[in-house]
């Protein structure tokens, strides 16, 4: 588990103002104790473990440290002695502090073991509503281009928020690059973003949630071909009742990835969309359709959710970027132009609308009141499961990974825009809503470059509580992202497995000399008949030939002179 940055809380001045967070710094200072976690007056779920509590000492000396911990009634109290900076209580004693708060203020204290003064303290509270619900979200590494090169480092993750242990590895290790989950309302039908089928990025799961879920060809859908096009299908979302699913297509984004280097470790990735159509999905027709009033050529319109009834859609538009020439493209090719973008020389600012459903044959997109014409990018809309919030991300350009990216609340249908008192210092985004719309769950760099997950209540009222690190998600060196609730039982669990052939299956069997299943994978990856590019035939050739496979090597090779290159796919 990470140590965590030093830092100093700053989201409080969205709730006491910048003159007290003043007076707040110097305080902490003046102690040289600083507690970098949990927060001051954050809220913890009703089912939450036994808190990690960290800090941070400008003393220089190594001796103990003293901590206590102290329901506001009195009625319970533990006192503990450590060498190190973090300590955890006992669980037996954290439930004991749990039944005797009351959800009154529990206060913790650290000092220095023998040294007079009172140390540093904070408190914090129970809530008495649970979050209810396992998370599902994606681990891997930083910076991108160490991430794309350790797609096996990847993982999907299941964790339940009441537990002590470990986060439940729900699929481990990515053979193709994996995106977006969507989950139904009920939790029981989720879809997986999984570039599957040979370098295409429309690839696309679909599966029931049991057990054991496979990803094959018998679940295995493909934006791309269905267009006949090139499509990255941004942000599939499958809708509440689980027969439908909203999609972006004829999509073109703007991509950077830098370097590594401190400098862009946190920030290692530009992508947002600057071209697409949303397209509707029928699973029981079987047919891909363009929403009407959503699919206009002068917009991008993408990163789409359905309102919970299921009768509306809530997406994000903006000005579409020009095409210079080829309208098959998918990533912005023009370098000066994305230097514009990184160098923010040039804006791009999207504005959430509405559109109703109706069936498929959709109508007019509606700007939605305190989500649009702000001067703000306004992006990754989530509908509370009752319907009545609206959470989104609001930077001041573009879409995903933005610093500056704080979580705004407004009324479902629109109305003031207020910023969540839950937002921290760098990053806030990829957030969802818990099945009983009582808490949501984020990701922000607050305390680290290497982006953690947090809880917060949300109110009647729509205010959001100080909100509370989720410890056992922190891996050395990994990243969280992509969060969504799955409406199950906290303590079931699930595994998806892979069962799709790829070249790389292939070409690692070969490296480990396993000759026999290295053919076995070949005729496997022929039963499923995917679409091969020119590149991956020629690659198919060279490792059969290595292998022996001559007569296979020589099919391939023709087969590669019919074909076109990946980044001619347009199917003309």
């Amino acid at each position: 588990m990470r140590k965590l940055k030093i830092i100093i809380p700053v989201f409080l001045i969205a709730i006491i103002g910048l003159a007290a967070l003043i007076l707040i710094r110097k305080k902490v200072s003046a102690s040289g104790i600083f507690i970098t976690h949990p927060f001051n007056n954050a809220v913890l779920p009703a089912e939450f473990p036994s808190p990690l509590f960290e800090w941070y000492s400008t003393a220089k000396d190594t001796s103990s440290w003293e901590v206590s911990l102290v329901t506001g009634n009195k009625k319970y109290k533990i006192n503990s002695v450590t060498r190190g900076t973090s300590w955890s209580p006992d669980v037996s004693k954290w439930d004991s502090i749990k039944l005797l708060s009351g959800f009154d203020k529990i206060y913790f204290t650290v000092k220095k073991s023998g040294k007079p003064g009172k140390g540093k303290e904070l408190f914090f509270r129970l809530s008495k509503d649970s979050v209810g619900a396992p998370i599902l979200y994606r681990q891997m590494p930083i910076p991108f281009v160490i991430a794309e090169k350790k797609l096996e480092s990847m993982n999907f993750m299941l964790l339940n928020v009441g537990s002590k242990k470990a986060p439940h590895v729900a699929m481990g290790g990515f053979p193709v690059c994996g995106n977006c989950h969507s989950i139904t309302a009920d939790g029981s039908i989720i879809g997986l973003d999984l570039d599957a089928g040979l370098r295409d990025k429309g690839g696309y799961f679909v599966s029931p949630i049991k057990d054991t879920i496979i990803f094959n060809p018998d679940n295995y859908m493909s934006w791309s071909k269905i267009e006949k096009r090139r499509t990255f299908g941004l942000f599939s979302k499958i809708s509440p009742d689980g027969r439908y699913i909203v999609t972006t297509i004829k999509d073109r984004v703007v991509m950077k990835n830098y370097p590594y280097s401190k400098e862009h470790i946190a920030y290692s990735q530009l992508f947002f969309p600057v071209n697409g159509h949303l397209a509707v999905y029928d699973r029981q027709q079987h047919l891909l359709n363009e929403l009407p009033g959503a699919n206009l050529d002068e917009y991008v319109q993408s990163n789409a959710v359905w309102t919970p009834d299921g009768k509306n859609i809530i997406f994000s538009r903006a000005t579409a970027l020009p095409y210079d020439t080829n309208r098959y493209e998918i990533t912005v090719v023009n370098n000066k132009l994305i230097d514009q973008f990184v160098q923010r020389k040039k804006t791009f600012k999207y504005d959430l609308c509405i559109i109703p459903f109706n069936d498929g044959k959709g109508g007019k997109a509606e700007p939605i009141k305190g989500a649009s014409g702000n001067g703000k990018s306004n992006y990754f809309p989530a509908v509370s499961p009752d319907g009545k919030w609206l959470v989104f991300c609001q930077a001041e350009n573009f879409m995903l990974l933005q610093p500056d990216s704080r979580l705004y609340i407004i009324p479902a249908k629109g109305g003031e825009a207020r910023m969540l008192g839950c937002n921290l210092p760098s990053l806030n985004s990829w957030h969802a809503w818990a099945p009983n719309s009582k808490w949501i769950v984020f990701v922000s760099k607050g305390l680290s470059p290497y982006t953690d997950m947090f809880l917060s209540h949300i109110d009647d009222e729509g205010n959001a509580s100080i909100p509370v690190l989720v410890d056992k998600a922190r891996v050395n060196s990994l990243v969280v992202n992509y969060p969504e609730f799955v409406n199950r039982n906290p303590q079931d669990t699930f595994i998806m497995e892979y069962d799709y052939v790829e070249i790389v299956h292939i070409s690692t069997e070969i490296k480990s000399g396993h000759i026999e299943r290295a053919k076995q994978l070949f005729h496997k990856l022929e039963e499923q008949n995917p679409f091969l590019f020119k590149e991956d035939c020629l690659e198919l050739v060279y490792l059969l030939k290595s292998i022996g496979m001559t007569e296979e090597a020589k099919k391939y090779t023709e087969r590669a002179k019919e074909t076109i290159n990946s980044d001619l796919f347009n199917y003309k």
